[in-house]
């Protein structure tokens, strides 16, 4: 049995291990390089070299060689350059053989410098501690960091479990109950598994453990992609131990899911002494309130997961009090459960939440209330999700979610140069001074709390054509339109914004010292990928931080393409048939069921997207011209994804394939699709949802009714998609006969602007379909408009969030 040992001890052990562990490594390296100098440039072993050198990086100062980790960033520099060349040229090579020498060199002091003791117990038997109450789970493939990270989260009183890539994570993590996970970004399946594992465990229906992404990469797509993917909090490595025990602390002291929060409003005290005691008896926590008028102050201070209120109380009614709730967004999907002695008032309620109400009779039946309770919470938990996806902001006035955000700048980087420029475009980098500094003083609470108040100020400072969102603890990204003119001054119109960002006079605690503000510009009327974007902005940002801050620094950009040459470039793409399909999931939020529309991408070499808006103006039309060919293309390959499918989504997925052909086209694909089905061999009913055009549809309505109907003849479902305020479409809908779902256009989901005439569109498709309401809204941009749809019978909803079809196609398969 071995020997029980000091948390100290225990850690000088691994460090111990880790040095006697580090010539190996530094011969992995040099027998990469000898293999590349005198072998043959080989693409895989300048990979597993680039691995092992970015492994050093995270590692060194981890175990206090900080040295190690500054020759191996510094090898790991020159080798990222020549990742995408097929040779290096004698500088490169020198360069590269120079840092190899002087990380050898570093590593042999590092060797000789430890002592020849051997440690107290290289194999070092963990205990979990007894009274862990989290169980924290560590997915990282250096075993030397891996164990260093377990002994210090047990050191800390934490449960840790160590996974060694994210196939034993998902593998194992069913045995496990963790409450938080610390997961590396790149792995030696590939340089971003990490991520792609965190989008699949964020897409789940309710999944809220928080995680916290470790990488020794510090440039900003790398961490924008974390982000965007759901992640917590990314920690560059080396790992800030003090910084991590303190952001662990926050985001576990925060979490509510072990005892759920319940708020119970009632005027009559000794019942609520008895409801409080009956639910802390079934594990909840519980705060009453007798005084109904402060129920949104307590909100703010107790976080309730669900509210229970008496109907009849003096002054006030129960339904007036969650009518009130509804319209705030901040507490619309609170589920509120009613009780009351009255005999006639559930007749009287109307829904209150999205996440639904229940209606209880005193005396309180508990069995059932208890059950309701229950159900009514794990639904608010899988609503928010949706909720959070769906909407591209919190707040109607607020700044977007971040993957909106990126998602759109995306979108208008690609369509620059294929629609007029009457203004300039920038993108803008804003983060406050001495980030780390103010951390360490006044704590991360105190950022965190600094920044929600400068992100309510920066909305209002916002034009309508304007958008921001915030990207880290202090740190704003804004796309920014200069007012047309031909006497405008752009270098003024960014100052001007820099000074109203400023001007505020920010501050923390009681220091009486001003926080200033570090901005980066970079123009954008021209044609790159968002990726490209967010560095060349951030490298503009971290100019001005190092120029002292409180400053602003331009990035120019190369030379734009001109629109003839980007056509060039698109129709080649086109002869060379260089399409991707990506998946953009439509929700029901109500039931969990999802589709998946295929949106079809041109791609090209250095992985530039153009959009179908782009390219599909430069197709030929006519007799089984281009869009056919191109809507052959996409169904073949959609069909062949989704017979790659394996396990349970193999058998619940569907596919929505949107059709771009004329009519006549459209009727000769019939006897393609009816040939693809059938030997993809893909077995159920509604696998695939074929997607046609309102207006396509309309110039030719007899031959419409042939295909809707040989399309279910196949066992296909049908949408009609591009739905405006014209009440042609509702015409159509009835002349169809067989439409599965409709879909509006985009526009008709942004903040409900149209409230009347959508009103009456909807109330005429609910007409048109009888009996449910098989609406799917795209566009929605805040909660507010979403429960204006949620109150009208519409339960499904398209995010604005597009990802590739390995991650997309498996969004919410454990919940289905």
């Amino acid at each position: 049995m071995m020997d029980k040992i000091s948390p100290k001890q225990q850690l000088e052990a691994l460090k111990h291990r880790y040095v006697q562990g580090l010539p190996d490594r530094m011969d992995e390296i040099s027998a990469s390089w000898a293999r590349l100098q005198h072998v043959s440039w080989d693409p895989k072993a300048l990979a597993f070299m680039d691995q092992c050198a970015h492994k050093l990086v995270g590692s060194g100062a981890t175990f206090q060689f900080p040295d190690i980790s500054e020759k191996a960033r510094l090898l790991e520099k020159h080798l990222q350059v020549l990742l995408t060349k097929s040779d290096a040229d004698p500088a490169e090579r020198k360069q590269i053989d120079d840092a190899v020498t002087a990380l050898s060199k570093t590593i042999e002091l590092a060797t000789k410098a430890d002592t020849d003791r051997e440690p107290l117990n290289a194999e070092v038997e963990y205990e979990q501690p007894l009274n862990a109450q989290y169980g924290i789970a560590v997915i990282e493939d250096d075993p030397n960091q891996a164990e260093l990270l377990k002994a210090w989260l047990q050191r800390l009183g934490y449960a840790a479990e160590m996974f060694e890539d994210p196939d034993a994570y998902n593998a194992r993590a069913a045995d496990y109950n963790h409450h938080l996970i610390l997961l590396d970004i790149s792995f030696p399946e590939g340089a971003l598994e990490g991520i792609a594992l965190l989008e699949r465990l964020k897409s789940q229906a309710g999944y809220n453990t928080p995680v916290i992404m470790m990488s020794a990469r510090t440039d900003m797509v790398a961490r924008m992609r974390a982000l965007r993917a759901g992640a917590d909090s990314y920690l560059t490595k080396p790992l800030d131990l003090d910084f991590l025990e303190k952001r662990l602390e926050q985001l576990l002291g925060d979490k509510t899911s072990i005892h759920p929060r319940v708020l119970w409003v009632d005027d009559d005290k000794d019942l609520l002494a008895y409801y409080k005691t009956t639910l802390m008896a079934e594990g909840y926590n519980v705060d009453c309130l007798s005084q109904p008028v402060r129920i949104l102050e307590r909100i703010e201070e107790f976080h309730p997961d669900a509210i229970v209120l008496d109907h009849d109380m003096p002054g006030c009614q129960g339904a007036e009090l969650a009518r009130a709730l509804r319209q705030d967004a901040n507490y619309m999907t609170i589920p509120i459960l009613f009780v009351s002695a009255s005999t006639d008032v559930s007749a009287q309620l109307e829904q209150h939440s999205i996440a639904g109400n229940s209606y209880f009779q005193k005396p309180l039946d508990t069995e059932p209330f208890l059950r309701a309770l229950k159900q009514h919470i794990e639904k608010a938990k899988m609503v928010a999700s949706r909720i959070k996806q769906v909407s591209q902001r919190k707040e109607e006035s607020g700044l977007q979610n971040r993957d909106y955000f990126i998602t759109e700048l995306g979108a208008l980087l690609a369509n620059t140069d294929t629609r007029p420029t009457d203004c300039s475009r920038y993108l803008v980098q804003v983060s406050i001074d001495r980030e780390e500094y103010l951390k360490a003083r006044h704590g991360a609470r105190a950022l965190i709390s600094l920044s929600a108040r400068m992100e309510r100020y920066f909305s209002n400072q916002l034009t309508a054509e304007d958008s921001g969102c915030l990207i880290g603890d202090s740190s704003f990204l804004f796309q920014l339109n200069a007012p047309a003119g031909s006497d405008r001054d752009d270098k003024a119109f960014i100052d001007t914004f820099y000074h109203q960002m400023g001007e505020q006079a920010w501050a923390l605690g009681d220091d009486a010292t001003p926080i200033t503000l570090s901005m980066g510009v970079l123009p954008l009327n021209y044609t790159r990928d968002e990726d490209t974007a967010l560095m060349e902005v951030e490298s503009a940002w971290a100019s001005a931080m190092q120029s002292g801050g409180n400053q602003v620094k331009w990035q120019q950009p190369p030379e734009p393409t001109t629109e003839a040459e980007l056509d060039l470039r698109m129709q080649e793409l086109i002869a060379a048939r260089a399409y991707t399909l990506y998946y953009q999931p439509i929700v029901n939020m109500e039931t969990s069921d999802t589709l998946f529309e295929a949106l079809v991408r041109l791609v090209d070499e250095d992985h530039s997207i153009y959009l179908p808006a782009q390219f599909m103006q430069l197709m030929r039309s006519g007799d089984k011209g281009a869009f056919y060919e191109l809507d052959r293309w996409v169904i073949e390959h959609a069909v062949e994804e989704l017979s790659h499918l394996e396990g349970k989504s193999s058998a619940s997925h569907s596919v929505i394939i949107k059709l771009s052909s004329v009519m006549s086209d459209l009727e000769n694909l019939i006897p393609f699709i009816s040939n693809t089905i059938r030997n993809s061999r893909i077995k159920g009913k509604r696998r695939f949802f074929f997607a046609l055009s309102n207006p396509i549809l309309l110039r030719d309505v007899p031959r419409a009714k042939r295909i809707v109907k040989a399309l279910r003849e196949m066992n296909c479902g049908v949408i009609v998609e591009h739905v405006d305020l014209n009440s042609a479409a509702v015409d159509l809908i009835k002349e169809l006969e067989h439409v599965d779902f409709v879909k509006l256009i985009p526009g008709l989901g942004a903040r409900t602007e149209l409230k009347a005439p959508l009103d009456q569109l909807i109330r005429q498709l609910g007409a048109a379909f009888s009996s449910s309401l098989p609406i799917i809204v795209a566009g929605v941009e805040d909660t507010k408009a979403l429960s204006w749809f949620w109150e009208r019978g519409i339960r499904n909803f398209q995010g604005h969030f597009i990802q590739k079809p390995e991650v997309a196609m498996t969004y919410d398969a454990v919940g289905q």
